[in-house]
């Protein structure tokens, strides 16, 4: 039979106490810091840690679990618009933004310009009513910096012309280089086609010679003469007999006609490729004032 024997001068019971107090103090310690940590404070610094550390999906989630526990937190939101422009996050972004009614904050500036910045990253709604109320929201120099951005990056080449007349002064005073980004595209003096066409069909090779493409205007050439050329001694020795002369006659004539089409082809990239650049030029030139 076993006996259980109290331990004396209470021992035990200054032991239980002791073990009992820690776990006391350990509970509350735990569930003090839980909370600390959920804090609204504490989750800003964890997501602007996230932000400069470039997580930018993972700054933007952060930024949202804010904003469901202080919908009404304007410092948030130029955040999460940045988070979601720096991680380029155009698939959802907007839709998220509707749900929080991000327009009922876009009387402060940040915020309405950072919504701006994220429509012309992601270079899309511009025809949607939240663009317009961010615009209004802002003085007439901003306004102006972001419209003129909305036909560039949107390639509204009959809407820049009229919009950079209409608002010359303003935006040569206060942008002065994507002012002259406009103005040269614009100005800038395309490739005809037709002309280039015509060339070649002159003088192969030259259609591509007058868009540019040197290289392929000197291999255009050489290839539809040295065909011609051998077609021609077929012929000079045989006759229309000459199974030489009509098998190079035939090669030189796809490549002459070939170059005709090429070169009409030519005039039309190369205008693109200079468009493109002029655009890339305005665009990086916008990033650089984001």
């Amino acid at each position: 039979m076993s006996i259980f024997i109290i331990p004396r001068n209470n021992d035990f019971m200054i032991r239980l106490n002791k073990t009992t107090l820690l776990f006391c103090f350990i509970l509350f310690f735990h569930v003090g810091n839980t909370q600390n940590l959920f804090n609204t404070e504490n989750l800003k610094k964890f997501a602007a840690y996230l932000q400069n550390t470039r997580q930018y999906d993972l700054a933007a989630s952060e930024y949202e679990r804010i904003l469901s526990i202080t919908p009404y937190d304007v410092t948030v939101y130029p955040e999460l618009l940045t988070a979601y422009r720096l991680g380029n996050n155009c698939q959802n972004s907007f839709q998220t933004l509707e749900t929080l009614k991000v327009n009922r904050f876009f009387e402060n500036s940040p915020v309405a310009s950072e919504y701006l910045k994220l429509t012309l990253t992601c270079n899309c709604c511009y025809e949607k009513p939240l663009f317009t109320e961010a615009l209004s929201s802002l003085d007439a120099t901003e306004r102006a910096f972001y419209q003129l951005g909305h036909y560039i990056f949107s390639k509204k080449e009959d809407a820049l012309i009229s919009f950079t007349s209409s608002n010359a002064d303003i935006l040569n005073n206060n942008f002065p280089d994507i002012f002259s980004n406009a103005l040269d595209i614009q100005m800038m003096k395309e490739k005809s086609p037709f002309v280039a066409a015509s060339m070649s069909a002159i003088i192969p090779g030259s259609g591509k010679a007058y868009s540019g493409y040197w290289g392929d205007a000197v291999m255009s050439l050489l290839f539809v003469s040295t065909n011609a050329w051998l077609s021609y001694q077929g012929f000079k020795k045989k006759g229309v007999k000459s199974i030489t002369g009509w098998i190079f006659g035939s090669i030189s004539f796809g490549f002459y006609t070939g170059n005709i089409w090429g070169s009409a082809k030519a005039a039309k990239n190369r205008n693109t490729a200079a468009y493109n650049k002029l655009y890339n030029e305005a665009k990086n030139n916008y990033y650089k004032r984001f």
